[in-house]
């Protein structure tokens, strides 16, 4: 063959690729139309916390106080991490995290929870997700299930969870990391 065939030949395998590429993309979106694309695309990021309050027993609670810290990141491949804390933890007199006192241990607890684990969209059209939970700094949740209710407008998502590590609903407001 001459080399103007063989430059063929290499065009034509090239635009082969790229069609199977385009073909396999097209179908990977149609998959995440399907199981919630556009819901899964709005959560994912990283993002920090705004503010927390539980309602329980019809009172409002600000769990960890009026400028609460935390981050939670919710990666494409359907992992998260969620972390969240009062603004000022007290610091431990020993310099040692495993040295502290009784009463700075319970500081610590009570101003702040962290959990992990692998998340699904569980109904779009309803802004459900669902967090199965492998980790936590609260023992109970480890292992459970948490259906969470996150509705994203622009940079900020409010989240409803309907079983708050006190009791009563936790309503979470986020905003995104740039």
């Amino acid at each position: 063959m001459g080399k103007y065939a063989w430059k063929w030949i290499g065009m034509l395998s090239f635009v082969a690729i790229i069609s199977s590429f385009v073909t396999v993309s097209g179908s990977a979106n149609a998959w995440a139309k399907e199981k919630g694309g556009a819901l899964e695309k709005q959560i994912q990021g990283t993002w920090t916390l705004v503010s927390i309050f539980v309602e329980k027993d019809g009172e409002k609670i600000d769990v960890f106080g009026t400028n609460p810290r935390g981050s939670m990141i919710l990666t494409p491949n359907g992992r998260f991490s969620v972390i969240m804390m009062k603004s000022s933890l007290p610091k431990f007199a020993a310099s040692s995290r495993v040295k502290g006192t009784a009463e700075e241990y319970q500081a610590v607890v009570q101003g702040s929870l962290a959990w992990f684990g692998s998340y699904k969209i569980a109904d779009a059209k309803e802004h459900t997700v669902v967090f199965n939970i492998e980790g936590s700094t609260f023992p109970n949740w480890d292992g459970e299930q948490q259906k969470l209710f996150m509705n994203v407008a622009g940079d900020e998502m409010k989240v409803i969870n309907p079983a708050a590590a006190i009791g009563g609903k936790g309503y979470p407001t986020w905003k995104r990391v740039k």
